[in-house]
């Protein structure tokens, strides 16, 4: 199970204090983990900033995640929730170690990405579940960072590096009246569970025609955000305006709130 160029050079450059040490533990512990868990890997998985390992087990598929992340335990105290609401995986282990830190989860299965799915048989009414299921629930720790504190950074950062492939930052203009619709929405905001980067790559298809979320960014906000961010990040995958509309209709989440998130989103670059 070898840790892919692509992501050790990821890691290295945004975590370069504790990057070298991290890739090379991840070896030892991924075999004494598998070893606890009766797993045989199969192989790793594509991922940006964490080594993802699928593998069978007497209980089912599993999925063995490390990351460098000095975040990741937050990530897996969002995680946990969503497990346990069954809108995510659930969620059998979290660890710290060292250099970083393990989950290990069910695996989501079929797994198919909302990024690769059919939109004309997409389920709406199954894709708003999650988003039901969400609203109203607290955040489960009162210790995680804020969504706002961080949207805010990046609409006041110049020179804003971490963007999707092909983007800009915003001009000003369009970063400082999204900066007031956020300074609106955090003045009423009950910090409540929040997924915080539901796009079309981490909502996956699960048993039953279900759909799970899956890698939470680890802070606490309101579940419009989350709409709002899947609503504009796949409309924008398939061109197909409307399908995110509907989607917040059978959300019964506030439309006005996920609006606003909405153009936050798009002005954040998220």
């Amino acid at each position: 199970m070898r840790v892919p160029d692509k992501l050790a050079n990821s890691v290295r450059a945004r975590w370069s204090d504790r990057a070298d040490a991290w890739l090379t533990s991840i070896g030892p512990e991924l075999d004494e983990l598998t070893r606890q868990h009766s797993a045989t890997p199969q192989r790793v998985l594509p991922a940006r900033y964490a080594f993802v390992v699928s593998a069978t087990s007497p209980h089912g598929p599993l999925i063995f995640r490390a990351s460098p992340d000095p975040a990741a335990l937050d990530q897996a105290t969002v995680a946990e929730a969503l497990g346990r609401l069954d809108v995510g995986p659930k969620i059998h282990l979290t660890s710290s170690t060292d250099t970083g830190s393990w989950t290990v989860m069910e695996q989501v299965v079929p797994g198919t990405p909302l990024a690769d799915a059919d939109p004309a048989t997409l389920d709406i009414e199954a894709l708003a579940r999650p988003l039901r299921a969400m609203a109203g629930q607290p955040a489960p720790s009162p210790d995680l960072p804020l969504i706002t504190d961080w949207l805010r950074d990046r609409l006041t950062d110049d020179n804003l590096t971490e963007l999707p492939v092909g983007e800009q930052v915003a001009p000003k203009t369009e970063r400082a009246h999204a900066l007031e619709l956020l300074n609106e929405l955090a003045a009423d905001m009950r910090p409540s569970l929040c997924h915080g980067d539901a796009s079309p790559w981490n909502v996956l298809a699960g048993p039953h025609g279900q759909w799970k979320l899956i890698d939470p960014r680890g802070m606490q906000g309101e579940p419009e955000y989350d709409a709002a961010v899947i609503a504009y990040k796949f409309e924008r995958l398939l061109s197909r305006p409307g399908v995110g509309s509907r989607m917040v209709k059978h959300s019964d989440l506030d439309r006005e709130r996920v609006s606003r998130w909405e153009a936050i989103a798009c002005a954040g670059r998220v």
